[in-house]
């Protein structure tokens, strides 16, 4: 069964790199600069300026200066990691994937300055969606699947043909044509290592119903507790509840009326006292008057985003369920372990990194897996031609 085993696998791996190698290269350049995102905004973010005592935050206003000068409303928000102390903002802005991003330093109260990170909007959105919405969501998954596979059956090809690790990794610096197949096969025992894993993990983001039903016939997945998506600028009507002192308002764009809105402070002490111990580091606010998510991170937490979240009402700054990861069931851990995988969150820097070299050469595995196909058809098409030469001189001297 080897030898039937070993050509199945390398028909499986030379075909869907040939038909599909192009669009597996550009999902995994793409990730690798995208798994690189916290690092490359930290870099290009203003220094934080020296401040002996940092006083509370008035975050109520921080919103509103912030606000103020993009001129338009606060879409997420990144909390700070240690030694850090600075907030990333992320700004709406007329394009619905491109954002402005706004760097507030709490310590000193002010704007230190913004980030021009719209090729990074850009690139992230390549990567998720292909720049198509939801019908390009399900087109990544598709290509995520045939990475999977590729990866699968080329370590199962190097498998199958007495694999030695002593020569596994050499390359020769003259160049051969030799020297593609070394260089892919040194570059894909590493790199297909790293890929199977963000292809596997990135099916959970793009069709996660149907992952969920294939884990739900191997173990029982309780109910999501997150709360119900509010419907995007509902009307308000006479049984809506007058506004808290600390809420704003703002229009309505169906109804012209304004809607009820917490402060942003009322929202991170909601966030606070539902978990006292956790750490602030991403706020998703919702459209209209729906709910804000917090995500909270927790010692022990895997997620360098943390594991925990807390869903909040943004009318009244009410908690309407806390998700802890603590108190979750192996499977539902596991559901949410891919998205930490998947976007490098566990391992810590190194991982990252890795991770993220893995995806951007994947053009460097298409080209010499090219190099390697065109040499092989070469190869069989020159001892066919001389064998002709032979039988036509042969009749000749006849």
């Amino acid at each position: 069964m080897k030898p039937t085993l070993r050509k199945a696998a390398v028909f499986a791996h030379l075909w869907l790199g040939l038909v599909a190698g192009v669009f597996i290269s550009l999902m995994g350049f793409t990730g690798g600069i995208v798994g690189l995102r916290p690092q490359i905004a930290s870099f290009l973010s203003p220094s934080s300026p020296q401040t002996a005592n940092c006083q509370a935050t008035d975050w109520n206003r921080a919103a509103q200066d912030v606000s103020s000068v993009t001129h338009t409303e606060i879409n997420r928000v990144y909390g700070p990691y240690a030694p850090d102390t600075l907030y990333h903002f992320r700004m709406m802005t007329n394009t619905p994937t491109i954002y402005k991003h706004v760097i507030y330093d709490p310590c000193s109260g002010r704007i230190l300055g913004s980030l021009d990170l719209a090729w990074m909007d850009w690139t992230v959105d390549l990567h998720h969606n292909l720049l198509a919405g939801n019908t390009g969501r399900l087109w990544a998954g598709v290509i995520g699947i045939a990475m999977l596979l590729s990866g699968l059956t080329g370590l199962l090809v190097w498998l199958c043909t007495r694999p030695d690790l002593s020569t596994a990794f050499a390359v020769q610096f003259r160049f051969s044509r030799r020297t593609p197949r070394e260089l892919h096969r040194a570059i894909g025992l590493v790199a297909a290592c790293f890929l199977v894993l963000e292809a596997f993990t990135g099916l959970w983001l793009c069709f996660p119903q149907a992952m969920r039903g294939m884990l739900t016939t191997v173990a029982a997945v309780p109910e999501d507790v997150r709360p119900v998506r509010a419907p995007r600028n509902p009307v308000p009507s006479a049984m809506t509840p007058a506004a808290a002192p600390n809420e704003k308002k703002v229009g309505n764009a169906a109804s012209g009326r304004p809607l009820a809105v917490a402060g942003f402070a009322d929202i991170m002490a909601a966030a606070h006292n539902a978990i006292p111990d956790g750490f602030i580091r991403e706020i998703r606010m919702p459209e209209g008057n729906g709910n804000v998510q917090v995500r909270m991170w927790r010692p022990g937490d895997f997620r360098s985003l943390g594991n925990n979240v807390v869903y909040i009402s943004r009318s009244r700054a009410q908690i309407l369920a806390v998700d802890r990861y603590a108190d979750r069931s192996a499977s539902n851990r596991f559901t949410q372990a891919m998205a930490g995988l998947h976007y490098d969150e566990w391992g810590g820097l190194p991982f990252r990194i890795l991770s993220a070299i893995a995806g951007l050469l994947t053009p460097i595995l298409f080209i010499s897996g090219i190099l390697i196909w065109w040499f092989s058809r070469r190869r069989k098409a020159v001892p066919s031609v001389r064998q002709s030469v032979v039988v036509t001189d042969a009749v000749l001297t006849r």
